[in-house]
């Protein structure tokens, strides 16, 4: 089966109708899956925007004032350097700035990172994590990995689009998810970023897949997805994990 998506530029939107057509979809229309990263969201019109982003903004509207982003950012970090001492165990090792950042996404710490996993399928899972009220769509972004790591190439560090491969040895989560991060410039979403940098593309850089975020198709994807072995217990090897399985189980639908 074919599928013609909607191009502008380089965001090429597709629209599915259940959990066949979405792989079929993401199978046919990308070549090659390694050269792909991917991120599951349970509202199609959010863009791909970082929560130290949106605590930017939120700081904004109540008013706070900042000589520069750059300040905000840094003295962000900062205080969570210090609030941390002390909560690492014994004789910790130094972190780099990347990687305090990765260590507070784990925890909830706004941060300039997003998630992403290297599989499709971990990521439509997460998109089915919530229900979203008044939600037509759900979404699987794409991201071509290689053609982000070419552009960087060419520009300054603070423009980049940087993809963080953490080690995942100290975080099991990262690993059952097949996990990995994004970091670009503060105040700029990722789709924001390849419509500049790609200006005059119009290869596919960033594929923008949605489908639908009714209950129906949800159940029918759950159901598929646990037969490929993504739940909550595989990729969250945790008592979270644990207890968010048990949650999924005792809806209405079967597993």
């Amino acid at each position: 089966m074919s599928f013609e998506p909607i191009k502008e530029g380089p965001i090429w939107t597709y629209e599915v109708n259940d959990f066949i057509q979405l792989r079929e979809c993401v199978e046919n229309e990308i070549s090659f899956i390694e050269d792909y990263v991917f991120r599951g969201q349970s509202n199609s019109k959010w863009g791909l925007t970082s929560t130290l982003n949106r605590l930017i903004l939120k700081a904004r509207e109540t008013g706070a004032k900042h000589s520069s982003i750059d300040r905000f950012v840094r003295m962000h970090l900062n205080r969570f350097k210090l609030e941390i001492r002390g909560r690492r165990g014994d004789n910790p090792p130094k972190l780099e700035d990347d990687e305090l950042w990765a260590l507070g996404q784990h925890f909830g710490l706004a941060t300039p990172l997003l998630d992403w996993s290297q599989s499709p399928y971990i990521s439509i899972f997460f998109s089915l994590n919530s229900i979203e009220s008044g939600t037509v769509f759900r979404v699987l972004w794409c991201l071509n990995k290689r053609m982000v790591q070419s552009k960087n190439e060419g520009l300054a560090e603070k423009k980049k689009l940087k993809l963080i491969f953490p080690d995942t040895d100290d975080n099991k989560r990262l690993l059952g998810q097949s996990g990995l991060f994004s970091k670009g410039p503060v105040m700029k979403a990722v789709d924001e970023w390849v419509k500049e940098q790609f200006i005059q593309s119009n290869s596919p850089v960033l594929l923008k897949i949605k489908f639908p975020a009714d209950h129906s198709f949800r159940k029918q994807a759950l159901k598929k997805l646990h037969l490929m072995n993504i739940n909550y217990s595989t990729l969250f090897p945790d008592l979270l994990g644990a207890s968010r399985y048990c949650n999924i189980v005792a809806e209405d639908y079967e597993v």
